[in-house]
């Protein structure tokens, strides 16, 4: 009886990593320029897409 729990939780794993594999990775990038909205309204585009960029999003409270 235990061993069948464990066979099932390895295969409950095993599937999740899958998926989580398969919806993970993508070797496509996406057409056009990444654009957003600053504080004041502009429009602005990252143009580096060879470096890593950290994004912050900071929202108003009250």
């Amino acid at each position: 009886m235990v061993l069948a729990m464990k066979s099932r939780w390895m295969i409950a794993v095993l599937i999740l990593s899958v998926f989580l594999t398969a919806c993970g990775t993508s070797d496509v990038e996406p057409d056009g320029e990444l654009s957003l909205i600053d504080e004041q309204g502009e429009e602005v585009t990252l143009t580096n897409k060879d470096r890593a960029t950290i994004l912050f999003h900071f929202t108003e409270v009250g």
